[in-house]
């Protein structure tokens, strides 16, 4: 176990229920599973994402992830479906019928272990309606504290199309936030020497970002909270540029936001997922500090070990580093 010194909230930890790994592993189109050994199971996305992720234990089984979160000090997970999830399935009805599937094998790993874990919703999107209700069963009866979003929901339509305000709508009024996370990809090019799991992912949190920004979502819902994940992912450093694209060509964006984007952007929380103590350090600098920013490991893809650490590495006040350990995600999913 590290030194616990700290209490840490882990935001972004997938997992594979058992009720959704025994429906997928049945399926021959996405979404689907298959099982190498007890520690590796391969999980199938898209077409344009024929190489698979790799889960290792701590994805399917939640002793394993309690293990884990012990020896790194995790006190709580925010718990949330592995990708890919229910949204691109070309059958609606299966889609949301699987949602709900996956929803209450979240819920029941939450009620067996209330200390240590939260639940995030995932939706289907077959049919809003069907969805709308899916949501609010997770707000009100199971609790959960947020809904994850892949970019390429409902097919592909984007999830800034105002067919997704509704769902939005009740996120704002519940105060429930929306996280995002990248999914199964639509595009072509992710084929090609791995290049989602390389970069592409984290292009897909960016362009994502931006596209709920620039369809005015936050002129319409300004309370409306939201997680981009991968400390602000590629935004940091690309936002100077598209401030200054959007001031060139206002034309574009007439009627859907009276601010710069990277105005939006400070009111966007994150988590500090990364590679590096230099990057986080630009990132930490540059986004105006650590208040919006939280513990997420990206287990079972990332060590949770590797990425506290870098938060131990950075150099940052102690309030700072309490801040994203854990006062910044008990605040904003009311931890209590």
């Amino acid at each position: 176990m590290m030194n616990k010194k700290y209490k840490i909230i882990d935001v972004q930890s997938h997992f594979l229920p058992e009720k959704w790994m025994d429906e997928v592993s049945k399926r021959n189109d996405y979404p689907m599973a298959e099982k190498i050994t007890d520690d590796k199971w391969i999980i199938h996305g898209s077409e344009y994402d024929k190489l698979p992720y790799h889960t290792k234990k701590s994805g399917v089984d939640i002793n394993a992830k309690l293990k884990e979160m012990d020896e790194v000090g995790i006190d709580m997970t925010i718990l949330t479906l592995s990708p890919p999830g229910p949204d691109n399935i070309s059958d609606g009805k299966e889609a949301d019928r699987l949602a709900k599937i996956s929803n209450d094998g979240i819920s029941e790993i939450v009620s067996c272990y209330p200390d240590r874990f939260r639940g995030i919703a995932n939706l289907g999107y077959g049919n809003m309606e069907d969805s709308i209700k899916e949501l609010k069963r997770c707000i009100d009866e199971l609790n959960f504290v947020g809904l994850q979003v892949y970019p390429y929901a409902k097919g592909g339509v984007g999830i800034d199309d105002v067919s997704f305000r509704p769902v939005f709508k009740i996120l704002e009024e519940n105060d429930i936030p929306l996280i995002l996370h990248p999914g199964s990809p639509i595009n072509k090019d992710y084929k090609a020497y791995m290049m989602g799991p390389l970069m592409g992912y984290w292009f897909d949190d960016a362009m994502t970002m931006m596209k709920l920004i620039l369809s005015g979502l936050f002129e319409e819902l300004p309370n409306l909270k939201v997680v981009c994940p991968h400390a602000w992912s590629l935004l940091p450093f690309l936002i100077d540029r598209i401030d200054i694209q959007v001031s060139r060509f206002p034309e574009f964006f007439v009627g859907n936001i009276k601010k710069a984007p990277s105005e939006y952007l400070k009111n966007v929380f994150t988590d500090c997922n990364n590679f590096s103590t230099d990057t986080l350090k630009f990132v930490i600098n540059k986004m105006g500090g650590v208040n919006k920013m939280m513990f997420g490991s990206d287990s079972p893809f990332v060590e949770a070990k590797f990425v506290a650490n870098l938060i131990l590495e950075l150099g940052l006040p102690e309030e700072d580093i309490e801040k994203i350990f854990y006062n910044n995600a008990k605040e904003l999913f009311k931890i209590t």
